[in-house]
């Protein structure tokens, strides 16, 4: 509380400070496109603590000293924090987060290190590094953006925001797939590199990708957006719904093709100069050729794809998609009814018969080696994102979309009313179309 208190007399003292001097801002119009990286700034004007701010503080701290004291009761019991206690000092089991659904998993260190060996052993994606290479790589991204300074394609702020003094090293570590297998289950790879040499150009690259990432035509936001989409949709009898998975996006993304991919995108809608274009394109290509990380005291670099955990990534993998799939949504042409992508989730309904539509999918298949789906499809029912979407045989068969939580569904119809009743809104999201006996 004391540290929130000093935060909110700061901004006091701001306020008064900038009222008094107000900034008179630099036109920042050019040929270049800008964002409002900067650092954070540590400025305190404390010649504006007034007599009346000096006397709130004292006041507030008085009352957080009162509610100071020892008679705190813990919400846990006694039994409860000693096994916590234990599982936290416990070298044998790991705790992970699950890769879908929001369940906790508990694994064996033994398990969660062979999984972990098991993905790194693949040399076509991974190399393993004879010693720590940040030093090299920083002399690298140094460079590039002291070019960048020099051009003015990164303004001031951003060139400090983006240089980083002292990187932290990225880490690896995965994420259990509990929906794919429960007992044994696959690890999605994760390199957590914040802070780390590429973090912040990565970040500057995702904030000028981003509104080409929402203009893609099948860009799904999130799950509301798909309830919208399906809101529009008039059922017929012979439609079939679709979902297809492609298999490890982010590290099968051959990084020529995605930069190429990039290029395409931003080179029609013609809205960055040219020089911006190939900063951006070589910052892309030098984040992906100096992915690497840390693991169990060994340093890897990552020689193909993506690594999920960086900024970029997701805009990245949505824009490769997208010059992807377009010939194919074009050759799909009315048979394809909705076409929606959710990343790497596709969301397809089909308007033609299914010997048409296993055509369709082998056309997807063919497509790119790199980009393999798993397909399922069915008129009655499929599952998409945290959804299940089916349709009924009654009221027109018009949708009814169900929410699900955890790692397993509840269908509305055998939840107890109170809970139909109380659930919130915002977790429990149907679509207006959607009617229902009750």
């Amino acid at each position: 509380m004391y540290i929130d208190l000093q935060r909110f007399k700061r901004t006091l003292c701001l306020k008064k400070y900038f009222q008094k001097n107000p900034i008179e801002r630099e036109c920042t119009a050019g040929i270049y496109q800008h964002t409002e990286l900067k650092e954070k700034s540590h400025f305190f004007p404390r010649s504006m603590i007034s007599q009346e701010i000096s006397t709130f503080e004292k006041m507030v701290t008085q009352d957080i000293e009162k509610i100071k004291g020892n008679n705190k009761r813990n919400n846990l019991t006694a039994n409860e924090i000693k096994a916590l206690r234990q599982l936290t000092e416990d070298k044998e089991i790991i705790v992970k987060p699950a890769d879908k659904g929001g369940g906790t998993v508990i694994l064996s260190t033994t398990y969660y290190e062979e999984e972990a060996y098991r993905i790194l052993n693949d040399q076509t994606t991974y190399k393993k590094l004879k010693g720590d290479p940040t030093m090299e790589m920083k002399e690298k991204f140094d460079e590039f953006l002291d070019r960048g300074y020099a051009l003015g394609v990164i303004n001031n702020n951003e060139y400090k925001y983006m240089k980083i003094s002292h990187p932290r090293r990225p880490v690896f570590y995965h994420l259990p797939k509990i929906h794919k297998n429960s007992t044994k289950p696959p690890g999605r790879t994760i390199v957590s590199g914040i802070d780390s040499m590429s973090s912040r150009l990565s970040e500057y690259i995702d904030l000028l990708l981003q509104p080409y990432v929402n203009k893609t035509a099948s860009h799904l936001k999130d799950t509301l957006n798909i309830l919208q989409d399906l809101e529009k949709t008039q059922w017929k009898e012979h439609y079939i719904l679709v979902t297809s998975d492609v298999s490890a996006l982010y590290s099968n993304i051959p990084h020529i093709e995605g930069i190429t991919a990039i290029k395409n995108i931003l080179e029609r809608t013609n809205s960055l100069p040219p020089k911006q274009i190939d900063f951006i394109l070589e910052g892309i290509h030098l984040i992906l050729t100096n992915i690497y990380f840390w693991f169990n005291e060994d340093f890897y670099l990552q020689v193909k794809g993506n690594a999920m955990g960086t900024n970029f990534a997701p805009s990245f993998a949505n824009l490769f998609m997208a010059e992807w799939e377009e010939p194919l949504i074009q050759k799909g042409g009315e048979n394809i009814i909705l076409y929606r992508r959710y990343i790497d989730d596709i969301l397809l309904i089909w308007g033609g018969g299914e010997q048409s539509l296993e055509e369709f999918i082998k056309e997807m298949n063919g497509r790119n080696i790199n980009i393999q789906l798993e397909t399922q499809w069915s008129k009655e029912e499929v599952n998409f994102l945290h959804l299940t979407i089916y349709r009924a045989g009654y009221l027109n068969c018009e949708w009814i979309v169900v929410f699900c939580t955890g790692t397993q569904a509840l269908h509305r119809d055998m939840q107890p009313v109170t809970v139909r009743e109380d659930f919130p809104p915002s977790l429990f999201t149907f679509s207006s179309l959607a009617k229902e006996v009750v």
